[in-house]
Formats: structure tokens, sequence, C-alpha cells
């Protein structure tokens, strides 16, 4: 009787959450090979990822993702990441824990900001005049939080990835270590504002979306201070995250 009673709770407890959290908790509902086929594509061909929007409106009427499987990878891959770079200069177990919730809370956090922020932008400044109706019922949250998770992904791969790749090299205290560190969360970054610059591309009830990538001459200029001030932004960022490497 508890028994059933548990598990029915829990069934209602799941029925009362938006379809696609529900899909979240269904491993076999998700298609994570279609999530992977689009990670792939974002980093050769971004461009067919944003193209893969306007096939959804077209066939479901709307332009976001319905399959969680893409955010479910995402928070895996953290998970990964968080791991590799705890056994390479980690200090305890109960500190793995604490920057794995770390990193998905940020991870969350940013995702639900940056989808916020965008849409608003959007609809005060980017609509085109002739439809400005349409425009605020095409441009969906759910739309902007997939493109900012596209977008996080480059970002992800190069600032994460990439760097773990390189770490024993972007750990020293030379001037080259200084210009790859730097590049590479230039180039995160810059690919971050590119996959959403295409992302923004595809609605047609938007106009000068080249005004996205605004953001990326002020980010070059950064990049040249940090570089003329001699600062290493990996060592600076494991000597926070691990004080103890």
């Amino acid at each position: 009787m508890l028994s059933g009673s548990g598990f029915g709770g829990a069934s209602r407890w799941v029925a009362r959450l938006p379809p696609f959290l529900q899909r979240a908790l269904q491993v076999d509902q998700m298609e994570f090979d279609s999530a992977l086929s689009q990670m792939y594509s974002l980093l050769v061909k971004p461009n067919v990822v944003s193209k893969m929007s306007k096939a959804r409106k077209m066939t479901k009427n709307h332009y976001y993702r319905d399959d969680p499987a893409f955010v479910v990878l995402q928070l895996f891959f953290i998970v990964v990441t968080v791991v590799a770079y705890h056994l390479s200069l980690g200090n305890g177990f109960l500190a793995l824990l604490y920057y794995i919730v770390y990193d998905i809370t940020v991870y969350v956090i940013t995702a639900f900001i940056g989808a916020s922020v965008t849409l608003v932008v959007l609809t005060k400044y980017m609509m085109r005049d002739t439809f400005v109706n349409e425009a605020r019922r095409d441009i969906e949250w759910q739309y902007c939080f997939d493109v900012h998770c596209n977008g996080y992904f480059v970002y992800f791969m190069w600032t994460r990835v990439v760097q773990y790749l390189l770490l024993h090299a972007l750990l020293s205290t030379s001037m080259y270590a200084c210009v790859i560190s730097v590049l590479l969360f230039l180039g995160g970054c810059v690919s971050y504002f590119y996959t959403v610059f295409l992302g923004y591309l595809e609605l047609p009830v938007l106009t000068s979306q080249q005004k996205l990538m605004y953001p990326v001459p002020v980010l070059a200029f950064v990049a040249l201070v940090i570089l003329f001030c001699n600062y290493n932004l990996t060592a600076a960022i494991v000597c926070y995250h691990w004080p103890a490497a």
C-alpha cells in the first residue's frame, strides 16, 4: 500500500511538470543521436542547426526544440569536464561535488537570464514594424533558450574542452600561455555571439540581426588589454577553483 501510494504520488508530481521537464525524466523519450548530430553541426556548420528551427516551425508550428536531449547532454558534458579537471587539479571529493553543483547551477541560471534578456532586447529593438504583433507570438522564450544553449555549447568546447587538452602548457608562466589562453576565451565568446546571430537570422519577424555581433569588437579590445597586462586567464581560473593545484 505504501509503495503503491508512493509511486502514485511521484507520478502525479511528474504529471504537473511542463512537458519539456517530463521528457527529461524519461530517457527513452529523448533523441540523443539527433542532439549529438546537432552538437557536431554547431562545431563544423552551425547554420545547419539554425535552419532546423525553420523546419520545426513548418512541421510543429514552433521554432524551439521540444526534446530535452540537447540540454541533458550539455549537463552531462559539464559533469564530465568537472571530473576531468578535478582528476588533474582537484583537492577532495567534497570539492568535486561542490563544483559539479556549482557549474550546473551557473549553467541553468545563465541560460534563463540569457534567454530572458535576449527576448526583451529582440522584442524591443529588433522587430520589423510591419510584424509587431506576429513577432510577439513568434519570438518564443523557449527558442531564445535554445539559441543560448547552442552558443554556449561552442563556447564550452573552446574554453573547457580545448583548454583542458592544452592545460599543462597553459599553466606555464610564458607569454605564449597567456596569448593562447586569451585566444581560447576570445574564440569561445566570438563563436557564442556568431551562433546566436545565426539562430535569430532565421526569424523573419526580426531585422538588423547583425547588431547581435556588436559585442565582438568590445571583446577584442578587452582581450588586447588582458594581453597587455600579461594576465593568464586559465591560470587565474584554476587558482580560483582549485587553489591546491
